[in-house]
């Protein structure tokens, strides 16, 4: 994993696992909080769709994408 920089100086890492503890291994073993990294939100379920025209492989790819999260509330 390597962080992507957008507009600014902030830096963002998804990072996608099975469950809480496989993503907290995987923070620990990136070393994510000696680099002042810190969860923005819970961790939860999450549906991944790519943009028209977008291979799924391009997540993986090493390339830069922009996302974008959103979300709905509770009815």
């Amino acid at each position: 994993m390597r962080p992507t920089h957008h507009n600014g100086d902030e830096e963002f890492v998804t990072i996608v696992g099975g469950d809480a503890e496989e993503i907290g291994r995987a923070f620990r073993a990136e070393g994510l909080a000696e680099k002042d990294f810190t969860i923005v939100h819970r961790i939860g379920r999450h549906r991944f769709a790519m943009a028209p025209g977008r291979e799924l492989t391009s997540l993986l790819d090493g390339g830069t994408l922009v996302a974008a999260t959103y979300t709905r509330r509770a009815r």
